[in-house]
């Protein structure tokens, strides 16, 4: 990346099939604490947790944010896929082997992909 590159930046997208019977807003909150733990991150504001239910025509699941002060994290989850987006993005380097670990823990993934862009 070209765009002020004086500033780091680095952003992971991980997206897996989880093996849990559902997602419920308990294991959202505890990703979404999971990666702030593991990455010591600095939280700046609550969880939020949400969910397109009663809205969407599209999608159907439960997600969640977490603002840190170095940046923050994003979980959304499709529930007749079992499908899970995390997004990670700060402006202080950390591993994405870290947080892939944690999801196995929590998710029990039977299928994982992710891409680790850095700014520099």
């Amino acid at each position: 990346m070209t765009i002020c590159p004086q500033i780091r930046r680095q952003r992971a997208i991980i997206e897996g099939l989880h093996g849990l019977e559902t997602i419920t807003d308990q294991i959202v909150r505890q990703v979404l604490q999971a990666m702030t733990n593991t990455l010591g991150m600095k939280p700046i504001a609550e969880t939020v947790i949400f969910s397109p239910d009663h809205v969407s025509e599209l999608h159907h699941g439960i997600g969640g944010f977490q603002a840190w002060a170095e940046s923050g994290c994003s979980l959304y989850t499709w529930r007749d896929y079992r499908l899970f987006t995390l997004d990670l993005y700060s402006c202080k380097p950390f591993a994405v082997s870290d947080c892939i670990q944690k999801l196995e823990v929590i998710l029990l993934p039977e299928a994982i992909e992710w891409r680790d862009i850095r700014s520099r």
